[in-house]
């Protein structure tokens, strides 16, 4: 696995003068905010993980001093509407499917977040205090909910197992035949599904992978955000007539920075916990080609486990953890059952040690980055997994929380 160069915050400020002139633009159909509209705004906030489709929240101020009423939504008359002013105020953030362009960052450096809808007005009146509107909107890719299903992979006896981006592609309704039968029927994504093929070689094969009850497009996105990858619908361009989904690495990757206590990262709070942690666990499943039961354990000993980060390792062992009996997960042969013995145990390990904290704003530290913890001692200091970020410009300026598990640097990211 190739060594991660991880940014450091004091290089990041001075490749750019303005790094702490915090800015942002949102695009409502492809026109930014009146410059009145802009003087209203009391904050913004952005929010992605890596299990849930990103969103973001736009307060304003929704009293009109001037003309003695509510600027936004709570004062709407006959006599409004038929003013041209006075309506586009009152119908600028309706969630009525207008397309939202969302980036936030700095002066000379602006982050694309997000391509979304409004979907909820909220104003907020109260005695004694001036009314607000917050206005919240989901990336477009939310309108692809239309139903919840079942789904596996492999999804055919014998089939051979996919990577995530061949899963992926199973969603494809133009997809090649081959594709037929590997889980999915490809009847529910309404486009074609684009995949970057040069990185399918150096993914993982999955030996089995399940979605239970789950949104296709909330599945496509966890997988992707698993991988560090992005889902987004792109245009028509000269390789594809039609507009499309990608999954796959975004040509804006998130950063990978290098945070220390004391010295760019404000905030930590680490949670270790010994409270689920196991020393082995046993997969039950059923060979239906051989017709037998199928009983495989994977514990510490492991040799393909021991580059386990030796720190946390230690504490796994030292406090007595139980063992885990796992029969609810289907497996078809004995190589499944062991490979998937061997990602719980590991997964279960790497949240051993949770991490929340906040940093100066940096709209490319997102859910799916990695960044590097120091200066908080050997145990907790080293390589983390961000599964969540909140992005807030305000009165405060820009900030940046996240949240993110620990992760050791030379297993590299497990499923």
């Amino acid at each position: 696995m190739a060594t991660t160069e991880f940014v450091e915050l004091k290089a990041a400020s001075q490749a750019s003068a303005q790094f702490r002139v915090p800015r942002f633009e949102l695009r409502i159909d492809g026109v930014s905010l009146p410059r009145r509209v802009l003087r209203d705004v009391v904050e913004l906030t952005y929010r992605d993980k890596i299990e849930e489709i990103d969103g973001f929240e736009l307060v304003v101020a929704n009293w009109d001093g001037e003309r003695r009423r509510h600027r936004y939504i709570g004062s709407e008359t006959a006599a409004s509407a038929a003013d041209p002013d006075l309506h586009e105020l009152e119908t600028l953030f309706e969630p009525c499917g207008k397309t939202v362009t969302l980036a936030m960052g700095y002066v000379d450096e602006l982050q694309p977040m997000l391509v979304g809808n409004f979907v909820t007005m909220e104003p907020h009146f109260a005695p004694g205090q001036a009314s607000t509107l917050a206005v919240r909107g989901l990336n477009r890719l939310h309108r692809m909910r239309r139903a919840k299903y079942d789904g596996q992979w492999p999804g055919a006896k014998n089939a051979k197992a996919l990577t995530d981006s061949e899963i992926a592609k199973t969603f494809d309704g133009l997809v090649d035949p081959k594709w037929r039968g590997q889980g999915n029927d490809a009847r529910r994504i309404p486009m074609p599904v684009v995949i970057d093929p040069s990185v399918v070689k150096d993914e993982p094969r999955l030996p089995y992978v399940a979605q239970k009850n789950e949104y296709d497009i909330d599945f496509l996105w966890r997988r992707a955000r698993l991988r560090g990858y992005v889902v987004e619908v792109r245009p028509a361009d000269a390789e594809h007539k039609t507009e499309h989904l990608y999954f796959g690495p975004s040509s804006r990757a998130p950063a990978p920075y290098r945070l220390k206590w004391g010295a760019g990262l404000l905030e930590a709070k680490v949670t270790l916990t010994t409270a689920n942690q196991v020393k082995k666990v046993t997969v039950h499943g059923w060979d239906r080609h051989r017709q037998k039961p199928i009983v495989e354990s994977a514990d510490w000993s492991d040799p393909k486990l021991k580059r386990l980060n030796p720190k946390l390792r230690e504490i796994v062992e030292r406090c007595d953890p139980r063992e885990e009996r796992v029969v609810t997960q289907p497996v078809f042969t004995k190589d499944d059952a062991r490979a998937l013995a061997r990602d719980l145990l590991l997964g279960r390990a790497q949240d051993l040690v949770k991490l929340s904290g906040s940093v100066v704003g940096l709209p490319r530290l997102r859910a799916g980055s990695r960044v590097l913890i120091e200066g908080i001692g050997a145990r907790l200091s080293g390589e983390y997994f961000v599964t969540e970020t909140t992005h807030t410009l305000g009165p405060a300026g820009y900030l940046t929380r996240f949240v993110a598990r620990r992760e050791d640097p030379d297993t590299g990211l497990r499923i």
